[in-house]
């Protein structure tokens, strides 16, 4: 592993080409129908100085971790609190701000493997976990992305790309969302879920039809909604088969469609408003497939522990479509 900022150049033949770097396993561009598809730098070398997550690898765990810690086969593990009293997307210096090695043997046009080492007790974490996220860009414009990992001791996993899309639109707000979920988790006055769940029937956090996103915001007398400012959600996916789009993006005017397909169990829904300078708030929103928020510290929620000789695989496809 090099502590030197690389590129990776992905390309289909079709025109659509992805852009991807060492440092967070990020995915830093994705071109498509001769725009830009997400909020990014215009110099990658600013990605290292990045607040925002823009395209990252989150992990160990991504989202939140209450109380920044968690209790595990009775041993009591306490994390960095990066987030008031919580633990987010696995503390301080989290997997988004590591240099990856790029596997050079995995490397062809269309696919690379970015690997990581994340030694016993890194950011309080137990076990030597070793991670494998592997981008894969297909000639019908899905780009695939597998995350694998191991652990020789028992230890929460929870990994997500944190991209911003705005699909060629100035912003967000402008897109239509579908999303494929009947109920999100409650949250509490620590914004942490409180091991309930809300049925999104006849509610503004409801988006299993199209609707546009900055619309629902401005509009909705939702007390949370208006507190927050926007969308930060945990939404419970449909137990649909994968090639079931779980969630669709559009943007009619910029003529594209985004579609997602994954099996993780949640979708977290951030459209983007502490999104700061060089950028705007709102100016994308994230899709961050995972598990449930905080599931190492609801019992009831699906398991987030991985232990030795388990594998850790899971998959988010994003899939682009000209209108």
């Amino acid at each position: 592993m090099s502590d030197v900022l690389k590129s990776i150049q992905l390309s289909n033949g079709n025109g659509m080409q992805v852009t991807l770097l060492n440092y967070g396993a990020r995915i830093a561009s994705v071109q498509f129908n001769d725009q830009e598809m997400l909020v990014t730098y215009d110099d990658v070398h600013d990605f290292l100085n990045d607040d925002f997550y823009l395209g990252a690898t989150c992990g160990r765990v991504c989202n939140r971790i209450s109380g920044a810690g968690f209790s595990l086969d009775g041993e009591s593990y306490t994390l960095a609190q990066n987030n008031g009293g919580n633990c987010l997307h696995g503390g301080i210096n989290n997997f988004s701000y590591r240099y990856w090695t790029i596997e050079e043997d995995s490397v062809t046009e269309q696919s690379v493997t970015l690997t990581l080492i994340s030694e016993d007790g890194d950011e309080g974490f137990p076990g030597k976990a070793s991670i494998a996220v592997t981008y894969r860009l297909t000639g019908d414009n899905q780009l695939h992305i597998d995350y694998r990992a191991n652990t020789d001791k028992a230890t929460p996993i929870n990994l997500t790309n944190h991209a911003y899309f705005n699909l060629g639109a100035v912003d967000g707000n402008s897109l239509e969302l579908q999303l494929m979920a009947s109920s999100c988790l409650n949250r509490n006055e620590n914004e942490m879920p409180d091991g309930s769940f809300r049925s999104l029937l006849g509610t503004d956090y409801n988006f299993r039809e199209l609707s546009q996103v900055g619309l629902r915001q401005q509009q909705s007398q939702d007390p949370e909604l208006l507190a927050m400012g926007g969308f930060d959600h945990c939404y419970i996916l449909d137990n649909a088969p994968f090639h079931q789009a779980k969630a669709r993006l559009v943007a009619k005017q910029q003529g594209v469609e985004m579609r997602l397909y994954t099996d993780q169990s949640a979708i977290q829904l951030y459209t983007g408003k502490y999104l700061d300078s060089p950028f705007q708030p709102y100016q994308g929103l994230c899709l961050e497939a995972q598990n449930y928020t905080d599931a190492v510290n609801q019992q009831h929620f699906p398991n987030s522990i991985l232990r030795p000789g388990q594998t850790y695989q899971q998959t988010i496809v994003y899939e682009f479509k000209a209108l």
